[in-house]
């Protein structure tokens, strides 16, 4: 049910960058601390290391919020603490400028007065008066109170995808079906997954995944370019006689995991195939590093799950356009 009580919109205010951003990171970490991965805890940690040394908040100051990247938004305080925050991420996306609503976090002890529903007013009111066309945000699927809240603001689901974790000591040999063959990705492979990669990585999502279909290709420019910039890509094709299933590509990351993208026929999965890449694939990185795969929600979950992959979360993404 949505959050819309009469709350006084009065307590709300701009985040100030050089006062409030300790005990923004308190709010947000204890709101959804124990739902964060490890990506998420580096992002507090940099919040309050910037919040400690001034040296860290030279750039951030400026008439633009632009020029504040990733700490703008909006708080709402009562009696000098705040029990309420909102976070507006400027993006630019082919051209275009959106905004990323993330952080919307309130207080256990004050919610159900309507300052979730006050701040996100106050947050596409902003969005507006830039004369952006386009906000965005994700929620989780476990939070249906938040998601309706959302759909009350006029937001629209367009995706749900869920991210599974492939950890080292996790991962076991699935009951293999001796017709499934798995080889390396070939040149001829490439028209038949780039495809499928368009269909399970499409524009409406891609652009928060850091996923890009080029460094997948498999011409030789894109390998050099991948070298030049320390890119080693690898990938896997799982076939039947002649017949390509499935293919699986690694791409390292400077983040806690490294990167799978998984690309087969979303109307004919075949969850033996799946399997073996992701064994397969562990099996020959040969390195402690976990890997992650996201994926749309509901699909080849047995295969996952029989490979020993563990589910981080499912997010629903919502987008709202003025």
């Amino acid at each position: 049910m949505a959050d819309t009580s009469n709350a006084s919109p009065s307590h709300i205010r701009r985040l100030d960058v050089r006062r409030d951003l300790l005990e923004a990171a308190d709010l947000i970490e204890m709101c959804f601390g124990n739902q964060m991965d490890p990506d998420g805890h580096t992002y507090l940690r940099n919040i309050r290391k910037a919040a400690r040394n001034n040296n860290h908040l030279r750039w951030l100051p400026g008439p633009n919020e632009q020029a504040t990247y990733p700490l703008f938004g909006y708080v709402w305080e009562e009696n000098l603490k705040i029990i309420g925050n909102i976070s507006l991420i400027p993006l630019m996306h082919k051209g275009t400028w959106r905004y990323l609503i993330a952080n919307v976090a309130v207080h256990p002890d004050y919610r159900g007065r309507g300052i979730g529903h006050q701040l996100t007013l106050r947050a596409l009111r902003h969005i507006q008066a830039q004369k952006v066309r386009l906000a965005c945000l994700q929620v989780r699927e476990i939070a249906p109170a938040a998601y309706h809240l959302y759909l009350s603001h006029g937001f629209q689901e367009c995706a749900r995808r869920t991210t599974w974790v492939l950890d080292p000591s996790q991962i076991h040999l699935p009951s293999m079906n001796s017709i499934i063959k798995i080889r390396a990705r070939q040149t001829h492979d490439w028209p038949l997954q780039s495809k499928w990669l368009k269909d399970i990585y499409p524009t409406k999502v891609n652009w928060n995944l850091l996923y890009n279909t080029r460094r997948l290709a498999p011409n030789l420019w894109q390998r050099v370019f991948n070298l030049a910039n320390g890119k080693q890509v690898r990938h896997w094709a799982a076939c039947s006689g002649n017949k390509l299933i499935a293919t699986i590509s690694w791409e390292p990351t400077r983040l806690f995991a490294d990167n799978l993208w998984l690309a087969t026929d979303l109307a004919q999965v075949d969850l033996t195939a799946i399997s073996a890449l992701l064994y397969t694939a562990r099996k020959e990185l040969n390195h402690s590093r976990p890997l992650v795969i996201n994926f749309p929600a509901g699909a080849a979950i047995d295969a996952f799950e029989n490979t020993g992959c563990r589910l981080q979360n499912t997010l629903i993404w919502m987008e709202k356009r003025f």
